[in-house]
């Protein structure tokens, strides 16, 4: 190799070094740069990382929210169903329920001469009640057929009260004023 540098004459050994440095040169540029890349890469490869974990982060929140919703939703849907199935509607009432209490008597084997009906309206849970109140004339065993009779039927008719007007002498015979409450959802 020597003996390479030896055959060059000095114009040549000097383009040689200005060659030599001038790669240095650029190789140091190089390693500067690529090293200053380097870093930012690495940058960018942890703001990426930030970024993925704050997307994962919001994906989670969103199927949070979005079960949460659903929950909801099937409560709405709950509400509806209980409205429809359970209370009596708006416009109705009155004719819905002479219909439902002439079923649960007739089941019962017991019949109401006069029904007395009441209204109460609940403002601020938006349901209404109307009191039916009636007078019962019969039996201990027909009394119980009748209660249970009322306890399984499916719309919101309750008993509300019952007061003893006259038991018979031989405690056979009894005769009740009886409330019931029915609810109707207002709109």
């Amino acid at each position: 190799m020597n003996g390479l540098f030896s055959v060059l004459d000095g114009k040549e050994r000097g383009q040689l070094r200005l060659l030599s440095l001038l790669v240095l040169v650029a190789l140091f540029v190089l390693v500067f740069f690529s090293l200053g890349r380097r870093r930012s890469y690495q940058n960018d490869v942890e703001r990426l990382q930030g970024i993925n974990k704050s997307v994962a982060a919001a994906e989670d929140k969103l199927a949070e929210s979005t079960a949460l919703w659903a929950g909801w939703q099937e409560a709405f849907q709950d509400i509806e169903d209980l409205k429809q199935k359970f209370f009596y509607h708006e416009g109705e009432v009155v004719r819905e329920l002479r219909l439902d209490l002439q079923k649960v008597f007739s089941e019962a084997g017991i019949s109401a001469r006069s029904y007395r009906y009441s209204y109460d309206s609940l403002n601020k849970e938006r349901i209404g009640k109307i009191d039916v109140t009636f007078t019962f004339v019969g039996t201990y065993p027909i009394l119980k057929r009748f209660l249970q009779t009322l306890e399984q039927f499916p719309k919101f008719l309750l008993l509300e009260k019952v007061e003893f007007l006259k038991i018979g002498a031989d405690g056979t015979m009894l005769e009740l004023r009886i409330i019931l409450a029915a609810y109707y959802a207002q709109d």
